[in-house]
Formats: C-alpha cells, structure tokens, sequence
C-alpha cells in the first residue's frame, strides 16, 4: 500500500489575496487599482481613500502607508486573486512603465515581480514582458469570480456575492473615441502656414474643400486626416520660397 496515490497533487492556495513570494511572481494586471492609505489597528488592515489619510498611525510602530490595489491573473496559481502593492519600488517601476510610450498602461503586457532578501534587506524588481493579448481564460475566470475592490475600504469581502456593482476588467472599459475633428491650435497653426504660402492660396484651399464631397465649409470642420494632407502640401509649396 503507498502512502500517496500515483495521480496526487497538492491542493491549490484558496486565498483570494496574492501574496508575493521569493523569486519571480508572473502577473497580469487585469483592473484600474484602487488607491489609498493603510493603517493597522489591533493585527488588522483599515483603509482609507485618498483624501481620508489619518493624522496619525493607530500604531506608533506601524507608519500609515500608501497603496494600490487591483485584481490580477497569477501565473503560478492559475487563478484570479487582488494583489495590494504598498513598496514604492514596485509603484515606482510601474508607473514609470506608465509614463514609457513604448509600454504604457500595464494593460497589454505580463511583468515578473521579483523579491529578494528578507526583512528589511527585501529588494523589487519589475521585469515588463513582451505585449500580447490576454487568454480567453483569464477572461472567462475574471468575469466568473467578480469583485469589488472599493468594499476593501469597509472591511468587506470583495468577492461576496451581495455586491450589486463590481470592479470591471480593463477589457470591459469603454475606449475613449478619437476626435472627428482637429483642436483649434492645430486650426491657427494650419491659418498661419496657409497665409505664409502666399497669394490667394488658403481661398483656393478652402474653395476646393467645399466643391469636394467632404462638406467642409471652414478649416475648423478638417479632419485630423485632411489636416495632415493640407499641412504636408502647404510645407511643401513654401520649400522654394525658403530655398
């Protein structure tokens, strides 16, 4: 008789709340955090929203501390969890990844959280991988365990069944729709390079937009795309004149 069956494997983790451990710790943030302001009173987490932080820490010894929180895919666990991150190297190399051009939003990318040491000889890395779309299982899983990251600042149970309103995935928010037309410096830039090129010519613009089938009247009504094609042709034909 053995002791384990052939087929055994141990159970996995059922903390909804991801904890990060040693080494590498693959996510994929999947939700806007919440953010705020830690204090701990008698061994247990109080919360408050960011214009709400206390005077003063509950404990002397235990300094009220900034955090961001938000629902993430973990790779080693193969579940949804709430990941609350108060180290600012880890804020910090985030929001720099933010702020990069070539990265941004930590959307359409995983990264490794990588911890070393113990105490307070702890260091963080942030390691961004390389963009690509999330799983259809990570999605199925979000929107099977939903969750309400906002009843952290009443000590709720984010993942109980009683919230009427959840936190939504990043998939779920609504993209904001790109402008039709062009912002009005971009118009008074455009007025004083078609004035520099000379003569008539903003009329003629003007007066061939209108006989085309665009219905444009003014340069207000371009489109960011008729605008750079105006702009280009109109730099164009002040080259010779600053030859």
């Amino acid at each position: 008789m053995k002791f384990l069956p052939d087929n055994y494997q141990a159970p996995k983790n059922s903390n909804n709340y991801m904890k990060l451990q040693d080494g590498e710790n693959k996510i994929r943030i999947l939700s806007s955090p919440i953010v705020g302001w830690e204090d701990w009173i008698e061994s247990k987490p109080v919360r408050y929203r960011m214009d709400q932080k206390p005077c003063k820490s509950h404990d002397p010894k235990k300094p009220v501390r900034h955090f961001w929180t938000f629902i993430v895919w973990n790779y080693q666990e193969e579940r949804i969890q709430v990941l609350q991150i108060t180290q600012v190297t880890i804020r910090g190399n985030i929001e720099a990844l933010c702020k990069d051009e070539d990265w941004g939003d930590p959307f359409t990318y995983d990264m490794k959280i990588i911890r070393k040491g113990e105490g307070v000889d702890t260091e963080y890395m942030v390691n961004p991988l390389p963009h690509k779309e999330i799983t259809p299982k990570m999605k199925e899983e979000f929107l099977k365990n939903r969750c309400n990251l906002d009843a952290l600042f009443d000590n709720g149970d984010p993942f109980s069944p009683e919230w009427e309103t959840y936190t939504p995935g990043f998939f779920e928010q609504k993209q904001p729709e790109k402008s039709s037309k062009i912002t009005k410096e971009q118009m008074e830039e455009l007025k004083l390079i078609l004035v520099k090129c000379g003569g008539d010519y903003m009329t003629q613009v003007l007066n061939h937009l209108k006989n085309s089938s665009s219905n444009i009247e003014t340069l207000a009504d371009l489109t960011p795309a008729l605008y750079d094609k105006i702009k280009t042709a109109a730099l164009k034909k002040m080259e010779p004149a600053n030859a």
